[in-house]
C-alpha cells in the first residue's frame, strides 16, 4: 500500500509542530499563507516582514518537508511584476488548515 505524499507531509506537519521541531521562523512563514493562494519570495517578505533571505530559507527547508509545493502555474509576481513559480500549501492541507 502507497501513502501519498500530500497525506505524508500533513502528518509530518502535525508531528513536527506537536513535538516543536519547526522553527519559530517557519512557523511564523506559515501562519501569512492562506491556503487558499500561492505567493512569491517577495509577496511572503511583504507579508511576513522578514528579509529575503531568511524567507527564501524557510520556503526550502518548508519544500523540503512536503509542507509547501510549487503551484500547478507560473505568474507573475505582484510586486516585482516577474514571471515566477509560486509556492503554496499542497491541496490535502489546504482541507487540513480550514
Amino acid at each position: 500500500m502507497r501513502t501519498s505524499v500530500q497525506e505524508t507531509s500533513v502528518i509530518a506537519y502535525h508531528e513536527l509542530r506537536q513535538s516543536g521541531q519547526l522553527s519559530n521562523q517557519q512557523a511564523h512563514l506559515l501562519n501569512y499563507i492562506n491556503p487558499h493562494r500561492d505567493y512569491s519570495l517577495q509577496e511572503l517578505v511583504l507579508l511576513t516582514h522578514l528579509p529575503i533571505n531568511v524567507v527564501s530559507g524557510r520556503v526550502n527547508e518548508l519544500k523540503t518537508i512536503g509542507i509547501l509545493v510549487h503551484s500547478h502555474a507560473k505568474r507573475k509576481c505582484s510586486i516585482t511584476n516577474r514571471m515566477i513559480n509560486p509556492v503554496r500549501l499542497p491541496t490535502k492541507q489546504i482541507d487540513w488548515v480550514n
